[in-house]
């Protein structure tokens, strides 16, 4: 008899989030190198319109059709995801990656809260201690990329990124609710849909002229998005809102690193306690550090 190899579902969510959290900080990088040359709504339309183009191959190719669900919710899921896009990226624009990329880093707390209100799910202290511990060793990380021109004064970059984590956290419940209704391309679907229906508007009315300079980081900010959003999507089957807040606080941890290396913004101390005290908050968080002290039952005599 033949056994097939199946991966065990604890280790389907929180290893494919991380992941993602890295596929997410390469789109902030991308999208800020886009700073200043095109608008916001261009680069969101970017991000979508990639997407799209991917689910019309995707699902042809599977030979699949997209399992909507609950429509209501289905859509509910695009316009909540696409509209904390646009204001993610408003955040990049007008602050620097660190602080904007800190602020939408965010949205497991809005998430935890309308995750308990709407689906009541359970907030554990382990879980509460992770999320406390990776958003605070995140803060630290973007604290000390902060130069003397970056603050998180209460502009509208700082009002943007915040409401995009509202928004952020309210998708991830929607998604939540309809994992057992539909499947991670059917929410991309969603997602790109409807995000390129509300940023539509706004990048036709600040429209900048596309030189072949843009177009190699705004690909960039596609294909990460399509990454990340999947590999995302579907790793929320598997875990709790919190729980997947807490592996993609990694996010911000990723984009420090990156900028490290490819912006050479300087490696501080400060930042490297950050990066240990985040990385920390997610094993603490996720339940890996309780599953190592968990002694092994000895062999049978």
């Amino acid at each position: 008899m033949t056994h097939r190899w199946v991966l065990p579902e604890r280790y389907r969510g929180t290893p494919l989030l991380v992941f993602s959290s890295l596929a997410f900080a390469v789109m902030a990088l991308c999208a800020r190198l886009l700073s200043g040359r095109l608008s916001p709504g261009q680069v969101a339309v970017g991000r979508f319109a990639v997407g799209l183009v991917f689910l019309a191959c995707y699902f042809p190719l599977l030979g699949r059709r997209p399992r909507f669900g609950r429509v209501p919710l289905w859509a509910m899921r695009g316009v909540f995801g696409g509209s904390a896009v646009y204001l993610y990226f408003i955040a990049i624009d007008r602050m620097t990656v660190g602080p904007a990329v800190l602020l939408n880093a965010c949205w497991p707390i809005y998430a935890a809260i309308i995750g308990w209100l709407f689906l009541r799910e359970r907030v554990t202290g382990t879980l509460f201690a992770g999320l406390v511990f990776t958003t605070f060793g995140a803060g630290l990380v973007m604290w000390s990329t902060m130069g003397d021109g970056a603050s998180l004064s209460m502009g509208l970059g700082a009002w943007a990124g915040m409401a995009s984590a509202v928004l952020g956290g309210a998708a991830v419940v929607v998604i939540r609710a309809l994992r057992h209704e539909t499947d991670a391309a059917t929410v991309f679907l969603s997602f790109c849909l409807f995000g390129l229906l509300f940023s539509l508007p706004f990048a036709l009315q600040d429209w900048r002229p596309l030189g072949w300079d843009v177009l190699l980081p705004l690909l960039g900010v596609g294909v990460s998005s399509v990454v990340g959003q999947m590999t995302f999507t579907y790793a929320f089957g598997y875990v709790t809102a919190v729980a997947g807040g807490v592996a993609t606080q990694l996010t911000p941890v990723f984009s420090w690193v990156m900028g490290a290396l490819l912006l050479g913004e300087v490696v501080s101390p400060l930042a490297v306690t950050g990066a240990l005290v985040c990385i920390s908050g997610v094993l603490w968080g996720t339940g890996v550090v309780a599953r190592l002290r968990v002694p092994v039952a000895p062999p049978a005599a």
